[in-house]
């Protein structure tokens, strides 16, 4: 399981996004996050950090919405 994806799935954030995610695939989308907020390799503590100050950053959060709908859906 991932170590971060799946509170965000829980929480409802994907959902807020519009992005398609479940916990089946946290492993996979994880590593693409993590690639968005220039993460990729670093420790999962690392990464959610990151990712949650991406997730309170309205601008940031946008730029994260607008990457994994570039990834779901196109």
């Amino acid at each position: 399981m991932s170590c971060f994806v799946h509170h965000m799935v829980r929480k409802g954030i994907f959902y807020d996004m519009g992005i398609p995610v479940s916990e089946d695939d946290a492993d996979s989308v994880e590593g693409k996050i993590a690639g968005i907020v220039g993460m990729r390799g670093r420790e999962c503590h690392e990464i959610w950090k990151k990712v949650s100050e991406w997730l309170e950053d309205p601008k940031l959060k946008e730029d994260l919405k607008n990457k994994l709908s570039e990834i779901y859906f196109s």
